[in-house]
């Protein structure tokens, strides 16, 4: 199953900024056994689960890790940051617009502002054209390259 998340429904901000309760938020159901899907909110959580369901609760934060990028020939992209590997290097996802970008290849250098940069290496996974294993460059520690 392929989701596309359109942008004005991405959350950019915690519910209670946008004036609704946390079990308010809204969930999207996908069934197992097929393409079904339901739109519910949080609260209608306990409807859907099953005895023996196992329930995961994410506390992680998240980080406003989307920058703006040049290709080598000049083509203007998003590298949205994914995961921090060993050895400091970054699974990234390269965008063009609001569409997921294929034309990287091992070497590219793509520019960063402020004088960064993110080489692609390798490609994350053999079929993926848009994930990248990646080295960054930057003139500032991450969190604070991220806030400017």
């Amino acid at each position: 199953m392929r989701f596309e998340l359109p942008a004005a429904l991405e959350a950019s901000e915690p519910p209670e900024a946008r004036g609704i309760t946390r079990d308010a938020v809204r969930l999207l159901v996908a069934h197992r056994s097929g393409t079904r899907l339901v739109h519910a909110t949080f609260s209608d959580l306990p409807r859907f689960l099953d005895v023996g369901d196992l329930v995961v609760v994410n506390t992680s934060g998240t980080l406003a890790a989307a920058v703006d990028a040049t290709s080598p020939d000049g083509t203007h992209l998003a590298v949205h940051l994914s995961t921090r590997l060993p050895a400091d290097l970054w699974v990234v996802e390269l965008r063009q617009g609001d569409a997921p970008y294929s034309g990287g290849r091992p070497g590219d250098v793509l520019v960063l502002p402020d004088a960064g940069s993110v080489e692609l290496l390798a490609p994350y996974a053999p079929s993926s054209g848009r994930l990248w294993v990646t080295s960054l460059r930057l003139p500032h520690p991450l969190l604070t390259y991220l806030a400017v």
